[in-house]
């Protein structure tokens, strides 16, 4: 199954939203959530959605695999083009 979504469209959405506050508009780090969007890239090619793809994987990643707070997620998903309207 082809996602629709890159990895880089993945890491622009999380850059440019900074979900875990880490500064990198700030500092300059487009390559900041880099690797995260390509696991979640790897889990929208084996045909999970998007909204469960990125809370795994934000939890994994920040949250040692505890539940991230799904209101950080949303902007992400808005910038994705799949927020809620």
């Amino acid at each position: 199954m082809l996602s629709r979504y890159s990895a880089e469209q993945i890491s622009r959405a999380l850059f440019e939203t900074d979900p875990m506050n880490t500064g990198c508009k700030e500092n300059g780090c487009f390559d900041e959530y880099d690797r995260v969007a390509s696991d979640i890239a790897d889990r929208l090619a084996a045909g999970e959605g998007i909204e469960e793809a990125l809370s795994t994987e934000i939890s994994d990643w920040f949250f040692d695999g505890g539940q991230c707070d799904q209101s950080r997620l949303q902007p992400v998903l808005d910038a994705l083009g799949k927020g809620e309207k």
